[in-house]
């Protein structure tokens, strides 16, 4: 046999080859995300009301949430070690929430990155609330407006 019939002998006997052609599992959930859309339109409403809810609490706050239109909220600080500092506070409060910094986003753009989903409810995120509150009477996080 010649080098390109091994090649392909292999490419289609060899185990790890055998269900290469099949969707992977990240597509499957993408389709079965799609179908939920149409199926139960509920969760698209309840995220869009959680953003909304979220959102003006955050602002009634006076932070910097810049103009996302997506369940990803950043809550803008600036400078780099008070966002890690602040990352740190939320997560002694009960609160994840990644901490953005250079080379993420510039050196003068850290950030706090919240992630909503239809499944929070509204305590949830009245504590995340509370905790910005809390954290912000303590650190000045509205400089960098």
């Amino acid at each position: 046999m010649s080098t390109p019939e091994i090649i392909n002998y292999l490419r289609y006997q060899a185990r790890q080859q055998v269900f290469s052609s099949t969707s992977s599992p990240a597509a499957n959930g993408l389709i079965k995300a799609i179908a939920l859309i149409d199926e139960e339109p509920q969760w698209r409403t309840k995220l869009a009301e959680n953003i909304a809810y979220f959102k003006n609490g955050l602002l009634s706050l006076n932070l910097n949430i810049g103009t996302t239109q997506s369940p990803i909220i950043p809550v803008k600080i600036g400078d780099p070690h008070k966002t890690a500092q602040v990352a740190r506070m939320l997560l002694e409060a009960g609160v994840y929430a990644n901490c953005i910094v250079y080379p993420g986003v510039s050196k003068k753009d850290a950030r706090i990155r919240t992630s909503l989903m239809a499944t929070h409810s509204k305590e949830h995120l009245d504590h995340v609330l509370n905790a910005f509150e809390h954290i912000g009477k303590k650190i000045d996080l509205t400089k960098t407006r």
